[in-house]
């Protein structure tokens, strides 16, 4: 079946800055203009790093207002629109079944950058237009910077449109500058993402951006440690604000002039942020160069001279109140998306035929074929890494498959999620040598990939096996994603590596990340940082008469958890054996002895015993309202749900060579008053203390406090909407005739 729509956008929806804005804002202009959309997002060469899909972009989806447009699918549509040329420099890795009337390769980036040095191939661009949808395309720069960019012959060899594509903006969402004086400390302000390209030579900036602390207040929305090490110190009298999607009207609305300047190998094609401060109505100040593209709108200078432009306009307010006048009404007309209908009707009228022009169907859109996620994960002693899959997949959309391949024994629990799941053994259980259980493991995650043609594969442990490594190399175009906790002990720093071998590296958030100075902690710039993942959120869990209930426990009693884990690799026994007998010599006591699926010690002494249970329980955090004090290891799970879930919690740390660090969460807790600290080799004569303090009143209803204080959102809810997004890419990212 081949769906009609109207405008089909085809683009890098992970652009940070102004692409992607002007994209959002053209979806927007192109529903109100009642026209069908959809898009098909495209992982380009440009953005190697994790980059989320845009806010702007990412609401239109949610809202359904422009349809998600799945790589396989059959679509025509009226105008197919490729935002900006560098996506379309490698061939797709897979065959597009897209066709159009009118092809239009939209130019966001000048051909050239100031040191002359070519951003892009036109041609080759041509060539991969025409072999993908089978159509010439039309070029359309954003501005007369891009377009003086292009080499003349380009002109005689193809299509360039005699309009900018101007970017859009709707000025009723930038509420105009208040009419108010300006004060006797001038207000200099500017925005971009941060990149220290987007700023000049520091000569320059303290000319634009004056230090004189008693005469302007500079403020700044993008800052960042680039700034630092690009000038070193910083002026006193700038505000440094983050970089921010959201808020920007509001900031501007407190600036009396926009200074715009950035580095001199620079190209601004445009400049979105710039617009952003004309639709509010700012004086804005520039340098002459962009005056090919805002002509009166703003006013141009050189740094040096950029003190006596603005005391020349905070002098006269006629003239400041006629600028700003200028400025609000080139965003007003020019780049009205009221006009963008237009727009499409004049480039339908002059580049498509008779014969082409085809209405879009009004047909409900089909349904997005499934794909499945292929989660593969390692775990011979526990079910962290698995327990955090699980967490990701029950916030995946409906059409997303989750299929599991585990080292766990503790397989099970995926399985009686109602999810297929796949047994992958583990060297070590089999007293194979490492080598050889690698071949096998290619053969065996081969095979997975060759038979469920899965749309991810996402990895989840610290050891990167080389049969996975392996068998990824023979499915370059697979996206695979590893997700990767922090808190890594030194002797794991070899794997850091093998990210290189993924298309993306996610890393969960770390409450006690400041204790974290490992192997991955200097990595950070190039993966995706998302919160804490929890398979069952605080909010989710059952009451605490209902966990009672549903537990048989009795209602009278404080119940004690014990969930120290399988200790299949650091001896809890003799710990645990001490704490059990601690707790239960306390009358007012029930212990509920929660045993690792995986467990392998026997039953304690006290299994008859009427205040004491063994139990196995998963998840067992859903039931943890019931619970009036924990005590158990500090796994990234465990650690994070009791935390999380404000369960004043004793944490006795697995301290085994092969794990994470363990003892340094449990030190944060200690540290900040969210929890207690004992540790196996240093603690054992002191359990009754600690046993005492963990059931104290005072010391629960202080632990608790501060567990609350905590603002978090569930990690796994990001990482599913990122899998959401990259399940459905077109890859142009790397060149497939070199493959």
């Amino acid at each position: 079946m081949t769906v009609t729509i109207d405008i089909l956008f085809v683009a890098d929806a992970r652009f940070e800055g102004g692409t992607s804005t002007a994209v959002a804002a053209e979806m927007r202009a192109a529903v109100r203009a009642g026209l069908r959309c959809g898009l098909a997002m495209v992982k380009g060469p440009l953005l190697t790093r994790p980059f989320v899909v845009h806010p702007e972009i990412r609401l239109l989806l949610d809202q359904g207002v422009v349809e998600r447009i799945d790589p396989s699918m059959k679509v025509h549509s009226r105008a197919l629109l490729i935002h900006h040329p560098t996506i379309m420099e490698y061939r797709p890795t897979s065959r597009l079944r897209f066709t159009t009337d009118v092809l239009v390769v939209v130019l966001h980036h000048p051909m050239y950058d100031m040191a002359s040095k070519r951003q892009y191939d036109v041609d080759q661009v041509t060539r991969v237009c025409v072999d993908a949808f089978g159509r010439i395309p039309v070029y359309a720069p954003v501005s007369g910077v891009v377009r003086d960019s292009l080499p003349k012959s380009m002109f005689e060899r193809a299509v360039v449109l005699e309009d900018d594509w101007y970017n859009l903006i709707d000025v009723a969402d930038w509420p105009q500058r208040p009419a108010r004086p300006i004060g006797e400390k001038i207000v200099i302000g500017r925005h971009s993402r941060p990149d220290s390209l987007k700023w000049p030579s520091k000569q320059d900036a303290w000319h634009a951006y004056p230090p004189n602390g008693d005469r302007y207040a500079v403020r700044i929305l993008g800052a960042g440690h680039y700034l630092t090490q690009l000038y070193g110190s910083l002026p006193a009298n700038w505000e440094l604000l983050p970089f921010a999607w959201s808020g920007v009207p509001e900031f501007l609305g407190t600036l009396d002039f926009y200074v715009y300047y950035h580095d001199d190998r620079w190209s601004e094609a445009f400049g979105r942020t710039i617009l952003e401060a004309l639709a509010v109505g700012l004086v804005v100040i520039l340098p002459p160069h962009f005056e090919r593209i805002f002509g009166d709108a703003a006013v141009y200078s050189v740094p040096v001279h950029v003190e006596n432009v603005i005391g020349r306009f905070a002098n006269d307010q006629v003239a400041y109140l006629d600028q700003c006048k200028r400025a609000r009404n080139f965003a007003a007309t020019t780049c009205s998306p009221k006009a963008y209908g237009d727009r499409i009707a004049r480039l339908l009228e002059r580049f498509s035929t008779p014969t082409d022009r085809t209405l879009a169907s009004p047909a409900l859109f089909p349904t997005l074929p499934a794909r499945n996620i292929l989660f593969i994960s390692s775990n011979g002693i526990g079910i962290g890494h698995l327990s955090q899959q699980l967490a990701i997949a029950r916030h995946l959309p409906e059409r997303l498959r989750p299929v599991f391949a585990t080292m766990s024994y503790s397989m099970e629990i995926a399985a009686r999620e109602g999810y297929q799941a796949h047994f992958l053994t583990y060297h070590r259980h089999l007293r194979a040598e490492a080598k050889d259980w690698n071949v096998s493991l290619a053969e065996e995650v081969f095979d997975l990939i060759k038979h469920l043609r899965p749309a991810i594969l996402a990895y989840d442990a610290t050891a990167v096996f080389g049969g996975v490594i392996e068998a990824l190399g023979m499915y370059p175009d697979l996206f695979s994603i590893w997700v990767r906790r922090p808190m890594w002990r030194e002797s794991h720093r070899p794997f850091v590596d093998c990210a290189s071998h993924f298309s993306a590296v996610i890393e969960p958030g770390e409450l006690a990340v400041d204790f974290d100075h490992g192997p991955t902690a200097a990595e950070r710039a190039g993966v995706l940082l998302v919160p804490p993942v929890l398979h069952v959120e605080p909010n989710e869990r059952m009451e605490r008469e209902a966990a009672r209930a549903a537990l048989q426990l009795p209602q009278h009693l404080k119940v004690v958890t014990l969930q120290l884990g399988s200790g299949s690799n650091f001896d809890m026994e003799p710990v645990r054996r001490a704490l059990l007998e601690a707790v239960m010599r306390r009358p007012d006591t029930f212990l509920l002895d929660i045993r690792s699926p995986i467990a392998a010690h026997d039953p304690p002494a006290f299994r008859d015993h009427p205040r004491y249970r063994a139990i196995s329980l998963f998840p067992s955090f859903r039931y943890s309202l019931a619970f009036d004090a924990a005590i158990s290891a500090a796994g990234y799970n465990a650690f994070h749900e009791q935390i999380l879930g404000a369960i004043p919690t004793l944490f006795v740390p697995n301290e085994a060579d092969d794990m994470d660090l363990q003892v340094n969460r449990a030190r944060w807790a200690e540290l900040t008053g969210r929890g207690l600290l004992m540790r196996r080799d240093y603690d054992l004569a002191h359990v009754e203390h600690y046993v005492e303090l963990l059931l104290d009143a005072a010391e629960q209803e202080s632990i608790k406090h501060r567990c609350r204080s905590i603002t978090w959102q569930n990690g796994a809810r990001e990482i599913a909407r990122y899998f959401e997004d990259h399940a459905r890419l077109i890859r142009t990212d790397y060149d497939i005739t070199r493959c």
